[in-house]
């Protein structure tokens, strides 16, 4: 009898602590689960997963953006990347960022190179001769897989202040982002995995 009462105590115990689930659109209104799974489209959205003391989140992010930084913000983001680079930033230039996410995590077990076509040498060549274009490749501070994207040939360079997330990028997403960025601090943003023809494609169209 006793060890039945114990069982069924844990088993309520159990049940009693799952962490309820709510859910969000990208204008960060609550929704139901099924209005979550039915809005979700890999083309326009990613669905992102979160969890605290309380409460897990499902909340859904727009993988496209257009916005503007006012001149003070844009400033410092240019003087952020003469920084890191040690190059001055031509103020007629247009600026193009591929940004690496810390995801995936290292795998100990891999040893191979990524195949991802961005990193291949005719991506920055075509992407020059699109417009007057001054190009960039950072990583967020937590990447530690930086061996598996070419790290000997391509000089990633770590966003060290954590710039970039903050102004772009708060949630972390597989595979990278990459954001174009006009002379006059006017920007584009596209998040998670993506080919070099997205970027030459979307370049293009916006750096015309």
């Amino acid at each position: 009898m006793r060890l039945t009462f114990l069982f069924i105590l844990f088993t309520c115990l159990t049940f009693g602590q799952e962490t309820p689930i709510v859910f969000y659109n990208e204008s960060g209104e609550k929704i139901s689960q099924q209005e979550f799974i039915d809005t979700k489209d890999y083309s326009k959205n990613l669905d992102l997963y979160f969890e605290n003391d309380s409460t897990q989140i499902g909340l859904l992010v727009t993988r496209q953006k257009f916005g503007q930084h006012d001149k003070s913000t844009f400033e410092k983001l240019k003087s952020y990347l003469t920084e890191l680079t040690d190059k001055p930033i031509d103020s007629t230039q247009n600026i193009v960022i591929n940004y690496l996410t810390a995801y995936p995590i290292k795998d100990e077990k891999r040893n191979t190179r990524s195949r991802w076509n961005v990193l291949h040498r005719d991506y920055p060549k075509k992407l020059h001769k699109i417009a007057n274009i001054n190009q960039f490749w950072i990583h967020s501070s937590e990447c530690d897989n930086l061996e598996y994207y070419h790290q000997k040939r391509i000089k990633w360079i770590e966003d060290k202040d954590s710039l970039l997330k903050k102004l772009f990028f708060p949630y972390e997403v597989r595979y990278g982002n990459y954001i174009l960025i006009k002379p006059d601090g006017k920007f584009y943003y596209y998040l998670g995995e993506h080919s070099k023809y997205k970027i030459w494609e979307n370049a293009e169209i916006f750096f015309k």
